[in-house]
C-alpha cells in the first residue's frame, strides 16, 4: 500500500432496490431503519393490451387482493340466490354490473399504491418509476416510461424484480389471449375461459371465475 490509506468509494446511495414488490419495499424501509441512504426502483413493463400499475408487486395488483376483492363479489352473488330459502324477499332481478367491480377493485389497489408511496417518502426512501438495468459493477441505468435516463451508483444492490406471466410463444397468443396481468382491469367479462396452466395462480382464477 505503500503507507497509503484506501478511500472509500462514494456512492449516491447505500443500497439500491430493484422492484417495489412485497420483498423490495420491506426491505427498503428495513435498511432506512438503520440510517441507510435508500432507492426503490420499479417497472412494470406494460402488457400486450396496455395494462401496467403501481408499486406493491403481483400480490397487490394483479394477484391475492384483486382476487379476493373479486371473490368477495362472488360471494355476494351467491348469497342473494340463497337468500329466498331463508325468508328472504325480493323481486327486482338482481344482475351482476362487471364494469363496476373493475373499478372498485382498481379504485381500491390505486389506494394502496398510493399508501406505499407515502410510506416510502415517510421513511426518507427515494422512490422512482424506471427501469433497472446494471451497466457496472456499481452503476445502474434507469430509465423511465418517457424514455430518459439517469445514472445511480450504490454500494450495495438487491434485486426482488418477481415474475411475470410467460406468454406461449405460439402464433395468435399475444392478439387473442390475456394473461392474469390483464384479468383484474379487463373492462367485461371474460366468460367461458380456457385456463393454460395449473399453478396457484391459475386455479386461483380459475376458482373465482367458478363465481361468476
Amino acid at each position: 500500500m505503500n503507507g497509503h490509506t484506501s478511500v472509500p468509494h462514494s456512492y449516491d446511495y447505500d443500497l439500491i432496490v430493484i422492484g417495489g414488490g412485497s420483498g423490495g419495499l420491506a426491505a427498503a424501509k428495513e435498511a432506512a431503519k438503520y440510517e441507510k441512504k435508500v432507492m426503490v426502483l420499479d417497472f412494470v413493463t406494460p402488457t400486450p393490451l396496455g395494462n401496467s400499475w403501481g408499486l406493491g408487486g403481483t400480490c397487490v395488483n394483479v394477484g391475492c387482493i384483486p382476487k379476493k376483492l373479486m371473490h368477495q363479489a362472488a360471494l355476494l352473488g351467491q348469497a342473494l340466490q340463497d337468500s329466498r330459502k331463508y325468508g328472504w324477499q325480493f323481486t327486482e332481478e338482481v344482475k351482476h354490473n362487471w364494469m363496476t367491480m373493475t373499478e372498485s377493485v382498481q379504485n381500491y389497489i390505486g389506494s394502496l399504491n398510493w399508501g406505499y408511496r407515502v410510506s416510502l417518502r415517510e421513511k426518507n426512501v427515494t422512490y422512482e418509476n424506471a427501469y433497472g438495468e446494471f451497466v457496472g459493477p456499481h452503476t445502474v441505468k434507469a430509465k423511465n416510461k418517457r424514455g430518459v435516463e439517469k445514472l445511480y451508483t450504490a454500494e450495495r444492490f438487491l434485486i426482488a424484480t418477481g415474475e411475470r406471466p410467460r406468454y406461449l410463444g405460439i402464433p395468435g397468443d399475444r392478439e387473442y389471449c390475456i394473461s392474469s396481468d390483464d384479468l383484474f382491469s379487463l373492462p367485461y367479462c371474460p366468460g367461458k375461459t380456457l385456463v393454460v396452466g395449473a399453478s396457484y395462480v391459475a386455479l386461483e382464477y380459475l376458482f373465482v371465475h367458478m363465481g361468476f
